[in-house]
C-alpha cells in the first residue's frame, strides 16, 4: 500500500466516520497524494476490447478481434508510437497494449492477478462476468494467495459496507431487483466461479464494500473505462463544494486541490454530479450512500454557488419530456438521435444553458454531432459550454473538467480550421464567419497549456499529450507571429457568436 504523506491524517468524526485531514496548507492545483495503482481495478465490459487491462491506455479503434494498429501520442514531445491490443491467448477476454509493451503489460498483469482468473474467464468465454463480480473475485483470489498484505486487507475491511442499509432498502432497480438482491446474486456468482471457501455472508460484505467505495476508472480526459477501489481515496468524504478532485494517468490515481486549502481542513470530493440542484443531489446521496448531506451548499440551496431556482411546474414538465427524448436518442442511430436531441433542446431553450438537464442534453448533442462529423453544430454546442456553462460549474479556470473541455474544443477548432482552409463541404456554413481560426487555436492552446500543470500535474500523460499537439501546431502557425491582445479578444468574441446559434 502507498503510504499517505505525513501532512495527512485520518480522524474520526462523530456520526460520519473516518475522514482525511491536512495538517498543513495546500496550494491551489497541487497534488495532495497519489497512488501508483489502486488496490483493484477492472475495465467495463465495453472497454475490454478497447483498453489495455494493465496500463489502461484507451485505443477505441481496437474494437476488432485482431486489434487495429493506431497512432497514439505517448512519451516525450512529438513522439508517435504504434500501438495495438492483443487478446490474452488463454481466456481471450482481456487485452494488452502495443507491440513494444505487450510482454511488459501482460507479464505485470499475469503476475499481479490474471494468472488466478484466466482459467475462470476461459471456461466462461465468450460470456463476460459483470464488473463488480470480476472485481470482488479478483480481491478474494489475491487475498487467498496472500498477494494482498494483511495491513492493506485490513484497510479495505475497515471501509464501510452499509450491508444492513442495502438489506433494509426497498426500492427496486430497473431490473426489478433491490440492490441487496443484486448483491446476493453477485456474491453467489463470485463464490461459484472462484471456488471460494469464504462464507457467503462475508462475500456479500466484500461486494457491498466495493459498491459503496468504488470510483470510476477514467482516462486522463474523464472518459469512463471501468471501476477501481482505492483504500486511500475511499477516506475522502463527500461535499457538494469539494476541495479535491481525482484524476487518473493510466493506473496512477492522483488527488489534486481545487483551490487553496488551509491547515486542519478536511479533504473532500463529490460523490455525485454537482451541477444538479440541491434536491436531486440530496436524493441521490440518500439512496446510494445512505446519508443526508449537510454541507453548506445543501443547507443554503446552492448549486456551484448559484441559488437553486424556485418551483417551476412548467420547467419540470418540459424537463421530464426532454429527458425522455434524450433517453430515446441514446438507442437510435446518430441521424435520428440528432433530431430527438434538437427537439429536447428546443423545449429548454428559454432556460439557461447551465441549468440541468439543459447542459447534459447539450453535451449529448455535442457527442452525437461528433459521431456524425457534423462540425458546425458540434462547434455550437462546445462554444456554448465554453462560454455559458463551464465558467459557472467548474471554478477555477484550471479545474480539471474545465481544462479537459477546453482541450476538446481546441481539437475541434483545429479540425474546423483545417476544413475551412480547404473549403470543405461540411463547414461551408462557417465560410463567411469573420474568425481567424489560427488565432483562436493559439488562444485555446495557451489556456490549456497554462491550466494543465494544475489540473493534471507536470509530467502527467495528459500534459504530455498537450505538449505533443502544441508542438505540432506551432510548426505550421510559426513561433514568431505576434498577435495584438485586442485581436485575440475580437476573435474569441466572434467565437461567442457561434454559441448563440441553435444546433442544426
Amino acid at each position: 500500500m502507498t503510504d499517505l504523506p505525513a501532512n495527512l491524517q485520518v480522524n474520526n468524526i462523530l456520526g460520519v466516520g473516518n475522514a482525511l485531514f491536512t495538517s498543513t496548507a495546500i496550494d491551489p492545483g497541487a497534488e495532495i497524494f497519489h497512488v501508483d495503482r489502486p488496490l483493484v481495478s477492472v475495465l467495463n465490459q465495453g472497454h475490454l476490447k478497447t483498453a489495455c487491462s494493465n496500463c489502461f491506455v484507451w485505443l477505441p479503434e481496437n474494437g476488432t478481434d485482431g486489434g487495429a494498429i493506431v497512432q497514439k501520442s505517448v512519451g516525450g514531445r512529438g513522439k508517435q508510437q504504434v500501438k495495438k491490443l492483443r487478446a490474452c491467448q488463454g481466456c481471450k477476454i482481456v487485452r494488452y497494449c502495443s507491440t513494444e509493451r505487450l510482454q511488459e503489460c501482460q507479464a505485470q498483469s499475469w503476475k499481479a492477478h490474471h494468472k488466478r482468473e484466466c482459467k475462470i474467464f476461459d471456461k466462461l468465454y465468450p460470456k463476460v462476468l459483470p464488473n463488480t463480480v470480476r472485481i470482488v473475485m479478483q480481491l478474494l483470489l489475491r487475498r487467498k494467495a496472500q498477494d494482498i498484505p494483511d495491513a492493506e486487507w485490513q484497510n479495505f475491511l475497515n471501509l464501510q459496507s452499509h450491508l444492513d442499509d442495502y438489506r433494509s432498502a426497498s426500492p427496486k432497480n430497473d431490473d426489478g431487483l433491490t440492490t441487496y438482491e443484486t448483491i446476493e446474486l453477485m456474491s453467489r456468482a463470485v463464490s461459484t466461479y472462484s471456488s471460494s471457501k469464504e462464507p457467503l455472508g462475508f462475500i456479500q460484505s466484500v461486494t457491498s464494500r466495493v459498491l459503496i467505495n468504488s470510483l470510476t476508472l477514467t482516462t486522463p480526459t474523464f472518459d469512463p473505462l471501468g471501476l477501481c477501489v482505492c483504500t486511500q481515496a475511499a477516506l475522502l468524504n463527500h461535499s457538494c463544494t469539494p476541495n479535491t478532485a481525482i484524476t487518473f494517468s493510466g493506473p496512477i490515481l492522483s488527488a489534486r486541490s481545487l483551490g487553496p486549502i488551509p491547515p486542519n481542513t478536511e479533504l473532500t470530493i463529490s460523490y455525485v454530479d454537482t451541477t444538479v440542484n440541491t434536491t436531486s443531489r440530496k436524493s441521490e446521496l440518500r439512496s446510494r450512500y445512505f446519508f443526508t448531506c449537510a454541507c453548506p451548499a445543501c443547507g443554503n440551496g446552492l448549486t456551484n454557488g448559484l441559488p437553486d431556482p424556485g418551483p417551476d411546474p412548467t420547467f419540470d414538465a418540459l424537463s421530464v419530456r426532454a429527458i425522455e427524448l434524450q433517453s430515446k436518442a441514446a438507442s437510435q442511430q446518430p441521424e435520428k438521435a440528432a433530431s430527438l436531441l434538437n427537439e429536447a433542446l428546443a423545449l429548454l431553450k428559454a432556460y439557461p444553458a447551465h441549468r440541468q438537464p439543459h447542459s447534459a442534453i447539450l453535451h449529448s448533442a455535442f457527442l452525437n454531432a461528433l459521431a456524425l462529423q457534423a462540425w458546425p453544430p458540434a462547434l455550437t454546442c462546445a462554444t456554448t459550454a465554453y462560454f455559458s456553462i463551464d465558467p459557472l460549474h467548474y471554478q477555477p479556470d484550471w479545474h480539471p473538467v474545465r481544462v479537459v473541455r477546453k482541450w476538446v474544443l481546441l481539437r475541434l477548432v483545429v479540425q474546423v480550421a483545417q476544413l475551412v482552409s480547404e473549403n470543405g463541404p461540411s463547414v461551408r456554413s462557417l465560410a463567411g464567419v469573420d474568425i481567424d481560426w489560427q488565432i483562436v487555436v493559439r488562444e485555446l492552446l495557451r489556456q490549456v497549456e497554462e491550466g494543465v500543470a494544475r489540473s493534471h500535474g507536470v509530467g502527467s500523460k495528459f500534459e504530455q499529450e498537450v505538449n505533443v499537439l502544441g508542438e505540432g501546431l506551432r510548426l505550421p502557425m510559426g513561433h514568431g507571429r505576434l498577435v495584438n491582445e485586442e485581436v485575440v479578444v475580437r476573435n474569441i468574441d466572434e467565437l461567442r457568436h457561434l454559441a448563440s446559434l441553435e444546433p442544426e
